[in-house]
């Protein structure tokens, strides 16, 4: 797979912040956004590039409530998580769009069965659990 060019690498952190509360987003430190669903803790991160200091990275991340609570914030360590434009979006109302569509196991379900570009939020190990 081609790694889809980032549209996110120049985004702010207040731009984010303006967009992230508009959709039920609370900021968690500097750079995390998260909210909770019926089914999901759903964070926003801005990775900054390690390459580039002007360069930043989209990333989205879900826990599933099913398995407690998570214990960090720390989008590593979340079971479902991917880029922001693998989920087949270039701008942060698309994006927050595409999170809207994912706040139910039965959404995310639904979602990976219809797409290849949701599939990247699923790590191997869970795909089985969802299909």
């Amino acid at each position: 797979m081609v790694d889809a060019p980032n549209p996110f690498s120049k985004i702010s952190a207040d731009e984010l912040d303006r967009e992230a509360l508009l959709h039920g987003f609370k900021r968690k430190g500097q750079r995390n956004w998260v909210r909770r669903t019926c089914d999901f803790v759903q964070l926003v991160n801005l990775q900054h590039s390690q390459w580039s200091a002007d360069d930043s990275y989209l990333n989205f991340a879900m826990w599933p409530l099913a398995m407690g609570e998570p214990p960090t914030f720390a989008e590593s360590k979340f079971q479902f998580r991917t880029r922001a434009e693998r989920l087949d979006v270039n701008d942060l109302p698309g994006f927050f769009s595409a999170a809207d569509k994912l706040r139910t196991l039965a959404d995310l379900r639904e979602a990976v069965r219809a797409s290849e570009h949701v599939l990247g939020l699923v790590r191997k190990e869970l795909r089985a659990l969802l299909l």
